[in-house]
């Protein structure tokens, strides 16, 4: 009896391991057939044609940018979470511009002076350090 017990389990680790064999073996090959896949994003469209149709609609900006324009730049890397003022929009001094998404935290972004706000980043946007997010002329 007792050895009838080790047999079937012997031949259910078996089976056990059989099958995580054969799903390590799929996963790879999905992993394979997925990774060709990494551009798409939400909508179906490619990151590049995303990116060129985001800099598009910022070359065709409604304002002419003047000379005494300056820019607001991202303090640290992050996602644009929201957007608090529309493009063309006047706006005081330490008004908040929009709000992004820090390591699970919300960081606003407040204007440095008074003007008319244009925005360059749309929500989603990943943004490195630096990087414009709004003209205030």
């Amino acid at each position: 009896m007792i050895g009838q017990g080790i047999i079937l389990m012997v031949a259910g680790m078996g089976i056990v391991y059989a099958f995580l064999y054969l799903l390590i073996i799929v996963s790879e090959l999905a992993s394979r057939f997925v990774s060709r896949f990494d551009f798409m994003v939400a909508g179906n469209e490619p990151k590049k044609q995303a990116k060129k149709l985001n800099s598009q609609a910022m070359s065709h900006s409604p304002a002419p940018i003047k000379t005494d324009t300056i820019q607001v730049a991202a303090p640290v890397p992050g996602t644009v979470l929201r957007i608090s003022v529309s493009d063309g929009q006047d706006v005081a001094k330490d008004d908040e511009l929009l709000v992004l998404d820090v390591m699970k935290m919300e960081t606003p972004i407040t204007a440095p002076r008074s003007g008319r706000v244009t925005i360059r980043v749309a929500v989603m946007d990943k943004v490195s350090t630096g990087d414009t997010l709004a003209l205030i002329g």
